[in-house]
């Protein structure tokens, strides 16, 4: 999930109007709260300048955006511009249940919706977003954040910031990346296994790395994802999962890795930029590095990726208007920097990523996610969970073959999706 730093107290469904009278000195010292508790230490808010032509004119005079609070701080600036250059005001209506309220709106659905990128299963199946191009800008981002709002060869989302697991090292340890995966083993990885009831997403970037996914895109339906975790590559992981039993504690947790860290027991923890505020506490901020997993397998490893980005509503007033303001505005380089620096939240957007190289929790992951994958927004993916986590466990408690304990999971999983 996402990091979701500060919040401003503001009524819930009021819109904050991008109006000149807005309090831009309160949404600046609001930004600096939220890098501070990033991690970050902040810069002044970028000015956001449209990089599309001024000339052209939109027909809609008002465009309504659902989105939360620390987006609509970083959006004003966004919208104000976008109103001087078109005359269309757009209204930034704050809401704390996006999805629900999204889902029952009716003929009040705001034209645009911001949200993580795993609601579109539900907004798809009902209708509720329309795609639209990106017109060329899609090199400007993280090819995988792009992906994530991808679907039949369609783009119904732009993406802003994003999250993915890394290799997480102690600076003692680990001084700089590790080329090899054996580098890691000597200095002591750590994965919480959850109290020995396993832990497939932590686990999934060493998975990758032997080209095991958990499916694979059908040939003839790109829509269409087909089970693929009984291949020789996910046996490959399984035989090595088995071979590799002492680089494990199957009774493992936070709690114990974060002593066996301080302890100087592990080196290095798989795990999210929700540990790097304790990183920087337990280390000191120069104390620890978050790098990209090497490969264990031969092939690049790729982590699942969160994303979040801006979708056109199916019920949009002017969609026209709207995807001007989603590509040429809020997706544009200066529009992407502000939300950063009002959200904290990791970039999707390469410039506004380099502008975070001074913050070290959203850069470094942020970089360290340069491969990752989105993950899968198909109601498949809720029946994988369970038996492969125990299927994994099971072979590292050494319960049977890892050959055959591995083809079972597959086939009970293959049971309930139906491939």
């Amino acid at each position: 999930m996402l990091l979701f730093i500060s919040r401003v107290p503001v009524s819930k469904g009021v819109p904050l109007k991008a109006t000149r009278t807005g309090a831009l000195g309160f949404i600046g010292a609001t930004i600096i709260s939220a890098l501070a508790l990033a991690g970050c230490s902040s810069n002044e808010p970028a000015a956001v300048v449209a990089e599309a032509n001024s000339e052209v004119t939109t027909q809609s005079e008002v465009l309504t955006v659902w989105l939360d609070e620390s987006e609509a701080l970083g959006l004003e600036s966004v919208a104000l511009q976008f109103e001087s250059d078109t005359g269309t005001r757009v209204d930034l209506v704050i809401k704390t249940d996006i999805a629900n309220e999204f889902l029952g709106a009716g003929d009040n659905a705001p034209d645009i919706v911001l949200g993580p990128h795993g609601l579109q299963r539900g907004f798809l199946s009902e209708g509720l977003i329309s795609p639209f191009s990106l017109d060329g800008s899609e090199t400007r981002f993280n090819s995988g954040a792009v992906q994530a709002f991808s679907h039949g060869g369609q783009q119904y989302g732009l993406p802003y910031a994003q999250e993915s697991i890394a290799l997480v090292c102690t600076e003692a340890a680990m001084p700089k990346a590790p080329e090899t995966f054996q580098e890691v083993i000597d200095v002591g990885l750590a994965i919480s296994l959850n109290d020995g009831t396993g832990d497939p997403y932590h686990l999934y970037p060493i998975q990758t790395s032997f080209g095991s996914t958990v499916f694979d895109v059908d040939e003839t339906n790109p829509e269409i994802l087909n089970l693929a975790l009984g291949n020789e590559e996910g046996l490959a992981f399984a035989n090595w999962l088995s071979k590799n039993v002492a680089l494990f504690d199957l009774e493992s947790n936070t709690a114990l890795i974060k002593q066996q860290l301080i302890d100087g027991e592990k080196g290095c923890w798989i795990t999210g930029p929700w540990s790097g505020l304790w990183f920087s506490e337990a280390f000191g901020e120069g104390g620890w590095n978050a790098y990209e997993v090497p490969s264990a397998g031969g092939q690049v490893s790729r982590p699942f990726l969160e994303v979040r980005g801006a979708m056109l509503s199916a019920r949009a007033v002017d969609p026209g208007a709207a995807t001007k303001f989603i590509v040429e505005y809020l997706g544009s380089d200066p529009g992407q920097i502000a939300l950063f620096q009002a959200t904290g939240r990791t970039p999707s957007n390469l410039k506004a990523l380099e502008s975070a190289k001074d913050f070290k929790i959203p850069y470094q992951f942020g970089l360290s996610g340069s491969n990752a994958v989105p993950r899968p927004v198909s109601p498949k993916i809720d029946s994988v969970w369970f038996p492969l986590g125990e299927a994994q466990m099971a072979i590292l408690r050494k319960d049977d073959d890892p050959n055959q304990l591995w083809r079972m999971m597959s086939e009970e999983i293959a049971s309930v999706t139906g491939d």
